[in-house]
């Protein structure tokens, strides 16, 4: 007979297998399967089951849950995406886990990073901040993009972001992982300095995005480049227009499927392109691929 703690077991072994091709199977896969993962932990959770496996039990749901709603949200289930991050981190107390709790509280940041409330990030990336821990230094690197959404000056935004990769880096290699993992008890310093460039890019300081980039860029998976690159072009509008329009271009084909990390910068660099559109004819047609993009019909340019 398996008891409630092989079953818990097996969930984090079919976590595990699932964090570990998260980022090349398409989410309309992962989001289903999280989901029914999660619902096996909540009636486990509704048993009679020997308390000593209790901590088990919250530990593997929190780390669901944070998984769950990264993808929930990148399908545009915001609220719902919401709801589960709270519910992870709750779980991660009350299991004592600080790694699964730290990872909730960068998934919740990251959540509002994305729909600009930057008070919100913030606020969670701050309670998870440790400079010692694979979890709390996403947090810092979260935070500095808070930060800069926030419209804190540049050089504050930058210090945040070198702190957290002067941790990430100092982290022994068997906890560096690999960018896009989820994993709670690892931080990339790849994708450490992906967040840094997105922070510096949004503080408007373009030579030091660029500069994160070059340390990032050639080791991220195509969706965080994307991401990137969309990034960059929204930075490069006030100072160099037509780099604005490579870099969108550059970012497009990278995502084939859209996600909503990519949507959103993209939506904003359509909207702060808007005020050209008399005199620089390309920028109609980059919302136009944008949109098409987005309705899932491609894109005529590369």
């Amino acid at each position: 007979m398996t008891t409630a703690s092989d079953e818990i077991a097996a969930v984090d072994d079919e976590l595990t297998t699932l964090r570990a091709t998260y980022e090349d199977v398409p989410l309309s896969v992962t989001v289903p399967m999280l989901g029914m993962l999660h619902d096996r932990l909540v009636r486990i959770g509704q048993r009679r089951i020997d308390p000593r496996w209790r901590s088990s039990l919250y530990r593997t749901t929190s780390r669901v849950s944070a998984l769950r709603a990264d993808g929930l949200y990148n399908v545009g289930q915001v609220d719902l995406a919401r709801r589960l991050a709270g519910h992870a981190a709750s779980m991660g107390r009350l299991g004592g886990d600080s790694a699964a709790l730290g990872n909730a509280l960068r998934t919740r940041a990251g959540i509002e990073l994305y729909e600009r409330r930057p008070a919100f990030a913030v606020a969670y990336a701050a309670q998870g901040a440790d400079d010692h821990t694979p979890a709390g230094i996403a947090c810092i690197a979260a935070r500095a993009r808070g930060a800069a959404l926030a419209g804190v000056e540049a050089g504050q935004v930058n210090r945040l972001a070198d702190q957290a990769l002067n941790a990430a880096y100092g982290l022994p290699s068997e906890l560096h992982g690999v960018p896009g993992d989820e994993h709670p008890e690892t931080c990339s310093p790849v994708e450490v300095a992906y967040h840094a460039t997105v922070a510096a890019a949004a503080a408007g300081d373009l030579a030091h995005a660029d500069e994160y980039a070059a340390l990032c860029l050639p080791d991220l998976p195509p969706g965080f480049r994307s991401v990137v690159h969309a990034h960059l072009a929204i930075a490069s509008v006030p100072t160099e227009l037509d780099r604005s329009f490579v870099e969108a271009r550059q970012a497009i084909p990278l995502s084939p499927t859209p996600f909503r990390s990519l949507t959103v910068p993209l939506v904003s660099l359509v909207a702060a392109l808007k005020p050209y559109r008399r005199t620089v004819p390309d920028v109609d047609v980059l919302a136009d691929e944008v949109d098409r993009w987005r309705r899932g019909k491609g894109t005529s340019q590369a």
